[in-house]
């Protein structure tokens, strides 16, 4: 690509106006899968005003506007992560990741390496994210005295990649208050035959921990924010949906985001999902008055609800036991408890995010809100986060109650080996079922649960069409049945998440009148091979009219 091959005229850009010109482009607008690109498209401040060939759009702009030359790039509507952990994505940056472990002594080894390198006084918490037992050589979750190895001067929580279970060492136990009697709803923190703690933590006895660890201060979020959107714009990403409040309170990221937009330094739209676990913090939420939707371009979105784990942890809960085992996973809640919150929040006009990825868990999702729309009718986009674990019955019953699908595609490559061991090979069959759910009407949204995998959406649409990554995936993908076309995979990441915050009328597609939210790409994504997706580069992201990234100075 010419160092100049997207490049506007100097002289435009130094005059007041309210206009620009982007031509010699391929803009899909997306409205349908066999359209033709158009060329040109003219933008008021921060809206669409026409889209068509350049010798139509060009005479409709001021002599004023700016006029910026696409040199032949790909421009769709601008990506959106329909989930992911924004402001955690930021702070994973700043931690010690041991995700490229490939035994517990050496993450040990890169735990104390930690310590010393950083100068970290005793006394002060860390925090140590990424591992997978599945890449050691005999799989086993690390325990407390392979985390009180690393020190036990300091109190350290080391975290699986999933965040749905980790270890904490003695120190950290004690500060917390965790003892062998305590009780934790929707938890479990590990207790030997000898009576005492393991420090092995599941679930919400892993959020008892992190609680303890500092939150970041208002102008730390604000300059992890910063730095996160950028990246996210450097993606093409123009509206991330994002759960965050495991480390600030939500005044306060409405607080820090609104200084950023005035100050111009937001890069990304923030769809927020609030965390509500209990009536009364749920209840406390709503009395600060805000509603899904609130806001500018940071708006409260759903409540989330946890109501499971993961699958590579096994605390995904499931109707039958894991295979071999009596185990069924982690419910985080009684029907009874979930039926309640979720009428709560239903009747309140809340949309609620569900996490579940068992069939156990999903079954219980979406009785709730069968229950909750037979006793108070509202329009509303419940969605379900991962979806993962599904038969026949359970998605007919989320079309029947009008719920949505949030999926993750890049899970299939990781956990696609670990399905079968794990669930059976009958059960497989039954997994990430995308391609099922769409012809049965199920609305999707595409994301990434970063940090838990890259938030790249490129590599996500990848994941979505190709459904493999390893050379002993069948060269199909994996249960290819289910793989997505391109125009379905590149939906799912811009009218998908549109759709799931009722937003279509605003952005997801390009269109006269909706948001001049959009990404040029260096190739043309639907005549790129498939399994080449992910490399394709991304030249320029435009958010709410406002050029965020672009790969040359403009």
């Amino acid at each position: 690509m010419p160092t100049n091959s997207i490049h506007a005229n100097q002289e435009d850009l130094c005059r007041e106006t309210t206009q620009t010109v982007y031509f010699n482009g391929k803009i899909y607008s997306l409205t349908h899968s066999q359209e033709s690109p158009k060329e040109a498209m003219l933008v008021e401040k921060n809206r669409i005003l026409a889209i068509g060939s350049s010798a139509e759009i060009l005479p409709l702009a001021k002599k004023e506007a700016k006029k910026i030359d696409l040199m032949g790039g790909c421009v769709l509507p601008g990506f959106q992560d329909s989930h992911c952990h924004l402001l955690h994505t930021a702070i994973f940056e700043t931690e010690l990741d041991v995700h490229s472990a490939s035994s517990p002594e050496e993450i040990i080894h890169m735990g104390r390496e930690y310590i010393q390198e950083k100068k970290i006084p005793a006394g002060q918490w860390i925090h140590i994210i990424g591992y997978d037992q599945n890449r050691f050589p005999v799989p086993v979750l690390p325990d407390g005295s392979l985390v009180n190895a690393i020190s036990d001067q300091h109190p350290i929580l080391l975290e699986r990649i999933c965040g749905h279970v980790g270890a904490a060492n003695p120190l950290a136990l004690s500060l917390s208050g965790i003892t062998p009697e305590t009780h934790i709803p929707g938890g479990c923190a590990d207790v030997g035959a000898d009576g005492k703690l393991t420090g092995v933590l599941r679930e919400n006895a892993l959020g008892a921990v992190s609680a303890c660890i500092p939150k970041p201060t208002p102008d730390e979020i604000r300059r992890l924010l910063e730095a996160i959107s950028e990246k996210a714009a450097s993606m093409g990403i123009t509206t991330v949906h994002s759960d965050d409040l495991s480390f600030s309170s939500l005044e306060t990221l409405f607080s820090v985001c609104e200084t950023m937009e005035k100050k111009g330094t937001l890069a990304v739209r923030i769809w927020e999902e609030a965390q509500a676990p209990h009536e009364q913090e749920l209840q406390d939420l709503l009395s600060l008055g805000y509603r899904t939707g609130s806001g500018s371009l940071f708006k409260l979105g759903n409540i989330k609800l946890y109501t499971d784990g993961s699958l590579g942890a096994r605390t995904a809960f499931m109707r039958k036991p894991y295979e071999g085992t009596k185990e069924q996973g982690i419910a985080v809640y009684e029907q009874e408890e979930l039926d309640r919150l979720v009428f709560i929040a239903h009747s309140s006009g809340m949309q609620i995010a569900f996490h579940a990825i068992g069939d156990g868990a999903l079954e219980q999702c979406v009785s709730a809100v069968e229950k909750a729309q037979s006793e108070s009718q509202k329009d509303l986009r419940h969605r379900i986060v991962h979806c993962q674990i599904a038969g026949d019955d359970l998605l007919l019953r989320m079309k029947k109650a009008h719920l949505c699908a949030d999926i993750q595609p890049p899970f299939v490559p990781s956990d696609a080996p670990l399905v079968e061991p794990l669930l059976g090979t009958e059960r497989a069959k039954y997994s990430y079922r995308w391609k099922s759910m769409l012809q049965m009407g199920i609305p999707l949204g595409g994301g990434s649960d970063s940090p838990v995998e890259s938030m790249a959406p490129l590599w996500g649409i990848r994941c979505a069409v190709t459904r493999k990554t390893a050379e002993s995936f069948p060269q199909e993908g994996w249960h290819a049945e289910e793989n997505l076309s391109v125009y379905e995979a590149v939906s799912l990441y811009t009218k998908g998440g549109a759709y799931l915050s009722f937003e279509e009328k605003e952005k997801g597609t390009l269109e006269p009148g909706k948001l001049a939210d959009f990404v040029v790409l260096g190739q043309d994504i639907f005549h790129t091979p498939p399994e080449q997706i992910h490399k394709i580069p991304v030249w320029m992201t435009v958010m709410d009219g406002n050029i965020r990234y672009t790969a040359n100075p403009i």
